[in-house]
C-alpha cells in the first residue's frame, strides 16, 4: 500500500493533462451538440467520457519518454488546438477536405484567416502547454508504471472496441478526425477513370441540362409517388414532370453510390475502369459545371474533377456540422452558369435530407410537428423523426421548384434530372438513417422534368421515358439516361 502515494504525482499530472486536452481539443467536438433533457445529456456525457478515456490511454504511452513527450506532444497539442478553434467558433468539420485546403492553400488566403480571436486562442494554448511542460518536469513518468500500464492498455483497447462495434463512433471527433483525415488525404483513390472516350454522335443543339444529385431521399416519401402526406405540393402541379418510383440501388452510402451514378459503373461491376459522364459530355460539346454543398469524398473526387468548372459551397463543413449552409446557397452560382452557358450540364450536389434533419430546412417548411430536438436517436419518438424528415422533403419541393421557375424562363430546351444517391431508413426493422441494409435505403427518388421546347424538339426521348417510368430500374440507367437527354450517342 505504501507504493501508491509514490505515483500520486503521476496520476495528478495525467488528470491535469486530460483536463487541458478536454478544454482545448476534445471539447470542441461537443460544443455545438444539440440535446435536450437529462437522459439526452447523460448519453452524450457518457460518449464524451468514453472518447476521453481512450485519449487518456494514448497520452499515457506518449508521456513515458520525456523527449518524445516534450517534442511530439507539444507539436501535436498546438496543431490540434489550431483546428479546434474553428470547431469551437464555426462548427467546422475536421475532414480530409479541410486538411487538403490547409496544406495546399495559398499564403495570402491563409493570412486572411489569422484573426485576433484565433491568435488569442493560440496564445492561451501556448500558455497551457508551457504550464503542462513545467509540471511534467517535476514527475518521473516511469514511476508506478506496473500499476498504470494495464489501465492504459485497457483505455487504448476501448478505442478499438468502440470503433469495431460502430465504425465512426470516435474517429469523427477531435483529436481522431484530424489523424484519420490526414491519413485519408495521403491515400490515393483506387477508382480508375477511362480517359479513352469512345466515338460520339451528337447534334450541337443548345440544351440546358440540370442534374440535381440529392441525398438520403426515399421515393415513397414523395407526395407525387402516393405518399399519404403532400410533401411535394409544387412538384405535383408540374405537367411535364415524370417520377420513377421504382429505382433501385444496392449502395446505401454516398461514397459508393455517387461514383456509380456518375459513371458507367454497373451495380454488378465487372470492369476495371469507368467513363465519367462529364468526360463524355465535354467531348459532346457541353460545358460541365459541378456546384456542391457536400465535401468531396475520395471515391468520387476523380469524377467531379472531370467537370470544366467546380464550385464548392461551405466546403469546410461536412455532414457532421450542425451549422452547415442549406442547399439554397447553391442557387446563386447556378444562376451565373445558367445565364452564360447555352449548352450545359450543370450538377447541383445537395446536402439534401442527410441527418441532422433540423439543419436541412427553414421555418417555412416546419409543417409537421413535433420535430427532433436531439441528435441521440433513441431519445426521440418515431413521430419526431419522420416529421423532421418529411419537412426536409418539403424543402426539396421548394428547392426544385426554384430551379424549375428559372428553367421555364429559358428559351432554349431544358431538362432537370433529380436523383437521390440512396434512400433512408425511418424505423423499418428498427433501423434509422442509411449506410445499412434495408429496402427503404435502396429505393432513392428519381424525377425528370422537361420544358415544352425540349418536348417539341425531342418527342421520341420523352415518349421513351414516359414508357418506362413505372418499370423497375436500377441506378445503372442514370449514366445512359443523361446521355439520351443530351442527345449523345456512342458507338
Amino acid at each position: 500500500m505504501g507504493r501508491f502515494p509514490k505515483i500520486s504525482s503521476v496520476v495528478k499530472f495525467h488528470i491535469l493533462l486530460n483536463f487541458f486536452v478536454v478544454i482545448f481539443i476534445t471539447g470542441a467536438s461537443y460544443y455545438h451538440m444539440p440535446f435536450q433533457g437529462f437522459k439526452d445529456a447523460s448519453i452524450y456525457i457518457l460518449h464524451f467520457i468514453s472518447l476521453q478515456i481512450t485519449v487518456a490511454g494514448f497520452l499515457y504511452f506518449l508521456s513515458l519518454n520525456k523527449w518524445i513527450f516534450k517534442i511530439f506532444f507539444s507539436i501535436l497539442f498546438i496543431i490540434f488546438c489550431g483546428f479546434s478553434f474553428w470547431a469551437y467558433s464555426q462548427d467546422i468539420s475536421v475532414t480530409e477536405h479541410l486538411i487538403h485546403s490547409v496544406i495546399e492553400t495559398k499564403p495570402d488566403i491563409a493570412y486572411d484567416l489569422i484573426t485576433l480571436p484565433y491568435l488569442g486562442y493560440l496564445f492561451l494554448s501556448f500558455l497551457a502547454l508551457f504550464f503542462l511542460l513545467k509540471r511534467y518536469k517535476k514527475i518521473d513518468p516511469l514511476q508506478g508504471i506496473k500499476w498504470l500500464i494495464l489501465p492504459a492498455i485497457l483505455c487504448v483497447s476501448l478505442f478499438f472496441i468502440l470503433e469495431n462495434k460502430r465504425p465512426g463512433n470516435l474517429i469523427n471527433r477531435l483529436p481522431y478526425n484530424l489523424v484519420f483525415g490526414l491519413n485519408a488525404y495521403t491515400i490515393k483513390s483506387n477508382f480508375k477513370l477511362d480517359n479513352q472516350i469512345p466515338s460520339l454522335f451528337f447534334q450541337k443543339d443548345a440544351i440546358k441540362v440540370v442534374f440535381v444529385l440529392g441525398e438520403s431521399v426515399r421515393a415513397d416519401h414523395l407526395g407525387i409517388n402516393g405518399y399519404s402526406r403532400n410533401t411535394t405540393p409544387q412538384l405535383a402541379l408540374e405537367e411535364n414532370l415524370m417520377s420513377f418510383p421504382n429505382l433501385y440501388t444496392k449502395h446505401t452510402y454516398t461514397g459508393a453510390s455517387v461514383p456509380q451514378i456518375l459513371t458507367n459503373q454497373a451495380l454488378e461491376d465487372t470492369m476495371s475502369s469507368y467513363l465519367s459522364i462529364y468526360s463524355v459530355a465535354n467531348k459532346g460539346g457541353f460545358n460541365t459545371t459541378w456546384i456542391g454543398n457536400q465535401t468531396l469524398e475520395k471515391s468520387f473526387t476523380p469524377v467531379v474533377n472531370t467537370n470544366k468548372n467546380i464550385v464548392l459551397i461551405d466546403k469546410y463543413k461536412s455532414v457532421f456540422s450542425f451549422n452547415k449552409e442549406r442547399d439554397e446557397s447553391l442557387l446563386q452560382p447556378f444562376d451565373s452558369v445558367l445565364k452564360i452557358e447555352p449548352r450545359s450540364l450543370t450538377t447541383l450536389h445537395m446536402i439534401g435530407s442527410h441527418w441532422w434533419y433540423e439543419n436541412r430546412y427553414t421555418d417555412k417548411e416546419r409543417t409537421y410537428t413535433p420535430v427532433i430536438d436531439s441528435k441521440y436517436i433513441p431519445s426521440l419518438t418515431n413521430e419526431q423523426l419522420i416529421n423532421s424528415y418529411d419537412n426536409t422533403i418539403l424543402y426539396l419541393d421548394n428547392f426544385l421548384n426554384s430551379i424549375l421557375e428559372k428553367l421555364k424562363n429559358e428559351s432554349k430546351p431544358s431538362v432537370l434530372v433529380y436523383v437521390s444517391d440512396h434512400g433512408e431508413q425511418l424505423g423499418e426493422d428498427n433501423k434509422w438513417l442509411h449506410a445499412q441494409a434495408g429496402d427503404a435505403a435502396k429505393n432513392p427518388a428519381y424525377l425528370i422534368w422537361y420544358s415544352n421546347s425540349y418536348k417539341e424538339k425531342y418527342p421520341e426521348t420523352i415518349q421513351y421515358f414516359q414508357r418506362i417510368k413505372n418499370d423497375p430500374l436500377s441506378t445503372d440507367v442514370l449514366f445512359y439516361h443523361l446521355l439520351d437527354i443530351m442527345g449523345i450517342k456512342t458507338d
